[in-house]
Formats: structure tokens, sequence, C-alpha cells
């Protein structure tokens, strides 16, 4: 597995760490998770299509889409 450097700003480090520790991951898996969603973004956005927030509600199994994140 290659090694990368990379400069953060201390906003960035704190939202990995405290990412890394709620998720009981580390902060490499946070940071690989992260650009695997990316990826996913930027494929889906090549057939038109973009990253939805759904509620999905428990007891009849209905799913609503909630929110569009942009900028990704």
């Amino acid at each position: 597995m290659n090694r990368m450097s990379v400069s953060l700003s201390p906003e960035m480090e704190k939202l990995i760490e405290e990412t890394s520790k709620r998720e009981g991951i580390t902060k490499s898996e946070v940071i690989r998770k992260a650009f695997a969603l990316l990826q996913i973004s930027e494929t889906e956005k090549k057939k038109g299509r973009a990253i939805g927030i759904i509620h999905e509600d428990q007891h009849n199994h209905e799913m609503k889409v909630v929110g569009k994140i942009v900028g990704l």
C-alpha cells in the first residue's frame, strides 16, 4: 500500500479524529471511506445522478428523499 503525506487544516484534522473515535476505526480508514464516497459521487454524476439524503420510515419501510448533497 502506498503512503501519502497531506497537509490538513486544524478543523479537518479534528473532524477526522472525532470520526475515527466515534466509529472505532483508524484515521486512515476514515480517509479511505471519504475517498470511496467521492468516487461513487463522481461515477453517479457522470450518469446524471446525485447523492441524496434519505429518511426511512421504520414502520412501513418507505424511503423519502430529504436532501441532496451538492459540491462533491
